[in-house]
């Protein structure tokens, strides 16, 4: 028997309607799960900032879903020792959550030779990202410059600018790319910190300081210090008017180049769990109370889903392996 036209319509309709609501469907609670305090690892001491954005993502969890959260420090090795954990150790059922930093990680993996891959972990929401940037002195006669007439003064003087970096790290790295790029040469000056970066800067020791936002906010609000640029293709929120190197046609990877904040689960976590996990982090750093949490500790929130935050991680390994293979540095099997 022929169906009428408003029939096939209608049954079009319904498919599409059930079609939605699979996709946007909220993944559903795994059956007894949670049962008990889930445990958000953090490779770093208590007190840092990846200590602090644990701690308060923790809280809010706990005020948004009911569940319980604890924190569990296991810093040393400059984050190995807790990554290797969550990589190797840490059981596959979801009351083990990493809140891991980038691109720390990949150079564990790819530089330092960690007994474990990349595939051994499951970004399942991003928190954050603060890229690095590049502060000098406002009454310096850098301070009246562009970072374009930086450059361009470094070039004329090799080897004069002083920039202070923390080695073997982002601030290290991304200046280091800035160098090769713009073919200027800067005598780069090792620190062990971003605090003894910045109390040099201010000191006049070094003429520009690469550091996070957080360690200078003071300074940028008292009118010292001036961000000269950022090393990311986004504007940082909080220096809206220090060019970004895609505005300075600066070939640099997006997200990769600062402190790459997420959740990661082992591999072998349910998909079920993993997925509802996801869920709740992502609702519970899009609620306006915690942004607001996260402000009180100067953490801008900048929240990736599951997907878009492990496409961040495929493509920051990519930077991170290419820069460390140009630079002869790259660990012999990586």
């Amino acid at each position: 028997m022929k169906r009428s036209l408003s029939a096939v319509v209608s049954a079009c309709l319904l498919a599409s309607a059930l079609v939605a609501q699979t996709v946007n469907a909220e993944p559903a609670r795994p059956a007894n799960y949670p049962n008990r305090p889930i445990s958000f690892v953090v490779s770093y001491p208590a007190g840092g900032g990846m200590d602090v954005t644990a701690r308060t993502l923790a809280a809010q969890m706990e005020r948004v879903t009911g569940y319980q959260f604890r924190v569990e420090n296991r810093g040393g090795g400059g984050g190995i020792i807790g990554n290797t954990y969550m990589a190797t150790q840490a059981k596959p059922d979801g009351y083990t959550v990493g809140i891991l930093a980038n691109p720390t990680l990949f150079l564990n993996i790819l530089k330092q030779g960690a007994k474990f891959r990349k595939s051994d972990l499951e970004p399942i929401a991003g928190i954050n990202f603060a890229p690095v940037a590049w502060f000098t002195r406002t009454d310096s006669k850098f301070g009246k410059m562009s970072f374009n007439q930086l450059i361009a003064y470094a070039k004329t003087h090799p080897g004069m600018v002083k920039v202070g970096v923390i080695p073997n790290a982002s601030f290290d790295m991304a200046t280091r790319i800035v160098e090769k790029q713009k073919h200027v040469k800067f005598n780069i000056v090792p620190f062990q910190g971003g605090k003894p970066s910045i109390v040099a800067l201010l000191g006049g020791n070094v003429d520009v300081s690469a550091a996070y936002y957080s360690e200078v906010a003071q300074y940028i609000k008292a009118g010292t210090l001036k961000a000269l640029a950022v090393a990311d293709n986004s504007p940082a929120a909080q220096m809206p008017d220090a060019p970004t190197m895609k505005a300075l046609h600066i070939k640099m990877a997006s997200g990769t180049w600062g402190a790459d904040r997420f959740a990661a689960v082992p591999k072998g976590t349910p998909r079920a769990v993993r997925n509802y996990l996801a869920d709740l982090i992502h609702k519970t750093l899009e609620d306006k109370a915690t942004q607001e949490a996260f402000d009180k500790v100067g953490i801008n929130v900048s929240v990736k889903t599951m997907a878009q935050q492990q496409r961040s991680y495929n493509e920051g390994y990519v930077a991170v392996r290419d820069y460390l293979k140009s630079a002869g540095a790259l660990k012999a099997g990586r």
